[in-house]
Formats: structure tokens, sequence, C-alpha cells
């Protein structure tokens, strides 16, 4: 099969057969992959509309010095659509300051969606903050991109808490960078709230809740854990958590190992995006990453979430380093790992939680990813409360138990009592 090069930056229409030639180029090997555009020079969209690094509505301002974490740069309504279908909400972008994990400015979005309906509960209409497990690494991938082009995966399950009257917003925290796993998931998430609160929505007075699973789930806890620190103004009243890779130092060995073909993809996104975040730990990754290594990487970069899961299959991240262990005793790879774990002293959360886990999850297993945090959490007296989906895997834990977790966050949110205490 003949394949055709990127020439220029200009998205293309190469329709409904883009993903499949990516997907099947995956298994061609690294070099054949990288002959191929990358996802972020294709239109893999429902809903033709620029991709976000040729949109300039994402483009920074000149001087981040008069605005502050959570101020709206730049503002637009959009249409949100479920496939080809416009979804009947009022959608609003927000384009705001935040800052990443070495307090640098950024720029990054928050898509808010209001329904039609009204809110029937008591107070104001609440605002939830949902993050879906964008695990990705390019900037195509993020929600508001994937909800103006027809291809949000979560649309379904985000549309319970419009259904209920509630508005929703859904924030890029990852960034331009898809700095994924790093700690300035949760502020994003943070200066999300903010700004959706900021920019004259009706939302001013509203109580706020948090969902999310996997890496969703991963940046709602970054934001339970950092509310006190960074934006204690906020009104967070719970925070619906699962699947969540919560000890970094204990799971990446596993993600890395090949031990579970699937979990492949899950180390090479942690690391990858944490040496955009880290320069220290791109530097050490750069000195263990083989040559054929480096080429992998390369060809992911861009890349979203399925077909860096098909192109990782077979390759696991020890098989591309010349010391795996030496590369995980690296001084920047475990300060890195250890800065975006969660249960560190200065960030335990003072807000209600629900977590829960599947009790055998085959990308994350809870021994390694999350009991230790949750038993620290008990130690400290956090006020959560935390479950395990028996014969599940980790998407089918996800999907189980989300009418129970979305109910939760809808009742808490709007002031009822979190209910009894795990520990």
């Amino acid at each position: 099969m003949q394949r055709r090069t990127a020439t220029t930056t200009r998205p293309r229409r190469w329709g409904a057969i883009a993903l499949p030639l990516i997907a099947v180029a995956a298994f061609a090997g690294p070099a054949a992959a990288d002959e191929l555009p990358s996802e972020s020079q294709v239109y893999p969209a429902v809903v033709p509309i620029p991709t976000p690094d040729n949109d300039p509505w994402y483009a920074d301002p000149a001087d981040f010095g008069g605005f502050a974490n959570g101020d709206v740069i730049r503002s637009r309504v959009v249409q949100t659509y479920a496939l080809a279908v416009p979804v009947p909400v009022h959608t609003t972008q927000l384009l705001f300051r935040s800052t990443d994990a070495r307090d640098n400015p950024i720029a990054t979005a928050t898509t808010v969606l209001t329904p039609g309906i009204p809110w029937l509960g008591p107070g104001p209409r609440p605002l939830i903050s949902y993050q879906e497990a964008i695990d990705s690494l390019g900037q195509q991938c993020n929600p508001s991109y994937t909800l103006r082009a027809g291809l949000q995966k979560e649309i379904s399950l985000l549309g319970q808490f419009l259904a209920a009257g509630a508005a929703v917003a859904v924030t890029d925290f990852d960034g331009k960078k898809n700095t994924i796993m790093s700690p300035s998931e949760g502020r994003m998430v943070l200066d999300g709230i903010r700004a959706a609160q900021r920019a004259g929505l009706g939302l001013e007075a509203s109580s706020v809740g948090l969902w999310g699973y996997s890496g969703g789930g991963n940046s709602s806890a970054s934001a339970a854990e950092q509310r006190r620190s960074y934006a204690p103004e906020l009104d967070i009243r719970g925070s619906a958590q699962g699947g969540i890779p919560g000890n970094k130092v204990a799971i990446a060995p596993f993600a890395m190992s090949g031990q579970q073909p699937q979990a492949n993809f899950t180390g090479w996104l942690a690391i990858l995006g944490l040496a955009r975040e880290y320069p220290e730990f791109d530097q050490a990754l750069q000195q263990y990453l083989t040559p054929e290594g480096k080429q992998v990487a390369a060809g992911l970069n861009g890349r979203c979430l399925y077909t860096t899961f098909v192109s990782t299959l077979l390759r696991p991240v020890a098989d591309y380093l010349t010391d795996p262990q030496a590369a995980l005793d690296h001084p920047a790879v475990r300060a890195a790992l250890s800065e975006a774990s969660f249960g560190r002293p200065e960030n335990t959360p003072d807000i209600p939680l629900l977590m829960w886990h599947s009790t055998t999850d085959q990308l994350l297993p809870a021994e390694l990813a999350i009991d230790d945090i949750a038993r620290v959490y008990c130690e400290r007296g956090v006020n959560m409360r935390m479950f395990k989906v028996p014969a599940t895997e980790h998407i089918s834990a996800e999907i189980i138990p989300e009418l129970g977790t979305v109910a939760w966050l809808l009742a808490v949110t709007a002031g009822a009592d979190p209910g009894p205490r795990v520990c």
C-alpha cells in the first residue's frame, strides 16, 4: 500500500479512512508508522473543523501579565456534536490562564455545557467539572476539539449530568502540550472551574463537583488534593474519582515491563507526558532510550488514545531502554514520578471523596496503583469512601457503577450528606 507523506501542516480531509490507516500502520513498525501524517495533521473528525494547532483561537496572549490564574483570555460560543448530531445544549468555550508544574503561565481551554432544562434541586444550578480520560499526546485529542468535532468518547456519561440540569465544564487539563500525569492537571482543572465561574455564564454562585475515571480520575484526584493550597475559594463539595494511577512510583515498573501488553500504552504515555513537563526527566529519558525507542516515541507524538494503544500493544517500554532499572532509579525520573503521585502530606484532600477501582484491573492493579494511597488517606482522616468493583477489568469498572457515582456526586454537590466514611 502506498503511503502519503505530510508536506504541510494544514489539516487534510482524509475522512473515514484516516484512523484505520494510522491504526494499521502501527503494526508495520515504527519507521512505517512515521511515514504517515500525524493525527494532528489530518481530519479525524465527523464534523470538519480546524484542529487546535491550526486554530488561532487557542493562541497564547501576547502577555500573561494581565491575567490571574483562572482568568478568561477569550471566549466563543460553539456547537457540541455527538457524531454528526447536534447536542441541544448551550456551549461556551473559554481560553484561560493556568500554570504548569513549575509555576510557568500557560493557556488552555475549558468547554462549558449548559442544558436548556432548569435545575430542580436546591440552590443555584451546580457545576460539574467532568474530566475525560484524554490519555493522548495530541491537541486534537483534547475535549475542546472532540466535543465540536463529534468525537467525544464520553459524551453519554457526561450527558447524565446535563440531563439532571447541572452545567458541565470539560477542561483540556493536559494543556496544549498534553503533559499527561503531571501535577499541572489538577491546576488546570481548578483554573477551568474558576474560568467557568468568571465568564458571566450564571455559574458564579454554583457549588462544584469533580468526576473522572482513569486518566480523568487522575486529574480529578489531583484537583482534589491541590484545592486547599491552590484554589481554596472554590466551593467544591465532592470528587468522584475512579480507576486512578495514584502511586506512580509503584505502577511504573509494571506499566513499562510488558507483563500485561494492554498496559503498554500507559507506560509510554506516562513517560512521554512527564518528559514534556520536566526537562530533567526528558534528559534522563533520552539517555536511556535506544535508537528504536526514540523512533517509537517520535511515532507516538501527536497520537490519540486508540492508535497509541494499538501502536504499543507489542512494544513494552522496557524493551526500548538500555537499562530499564537504571532509568527508573534515575533521580530525575523518581522525583517526577513521586511529585505526580498522590498521598503527599502537603496535598491531603479536604473535600469528600468517592473512590473506586476494579479488583482485577489489568491496566492499573489496585495493589500497586491505589491501595497505599487509600490507606494513607484513611490514616490522615480524609473524608473518603471507597469500594472495589468485583469481576471486572479497567473499562467495565467504570461503566458498571457509573449510575451510582453520578447520583452520589449530584447529591453531594447539591448539599446532601456524602455518607459514611470507609475508615
